[in-house]
């Protein structure tokens, strides 16, 4: 009997990293989507807007690890003014899409229900 569930136990805990990965990957994909939707910005070309990505960029068992970037160069050009839109100038007021798409998603708890529901299933419950 216990040694079945050290089994299972085991199997559980060989899988968390997956799911915090997969978990992870829905979250930053909330973030792009609403940093997408919520940009408060009006477009000309949509270059920028289209630009913002969201992502796992490290998952190695051990910790798991998002992003979310505007401007970057993988997009296929690089927005070196995706930061001065963001943050602001001197001159320019800020006109943030990043950081409230993080905090809105962060505040839905999304990774954690969605790590909560992987666990629950492989529970199978």
């Amino acid at each position: 009997m216990a040694n079945d569930f050290e089994r299972n136990l085991a199997r559980l805990a060989a899988q968390i990293p997956g799911w915090a990965s997969q978990a992870m990957a829905l979250a930053t994909l909330k973030m792009e989507e609403h940093a997408k939707q919520n940009a408060p910005w009006v477009d000309r070309t949509a270059n920028l807007r289209n630009s913002i990505q969201g992502g796992v960029v490290e998952a190695n068992g051990q910790t798991v690890e998002g992003a979310l970037s505007m401007g970057y160069p993988g997009f296929g050009m690089s927005m070196e003014y995706a930061g001065f839109v963001e943050l602001g100038t001197s001159r320019s007021a800020a006109y943030p899409a990043i950081w409230p798409a993080v905090q809105a998603i962060a505040a839905q708890h999304v990774f954690e229900r969605a790590l909560q529901s992987y666990l629950q299933q492989g529970l199978g419950g």
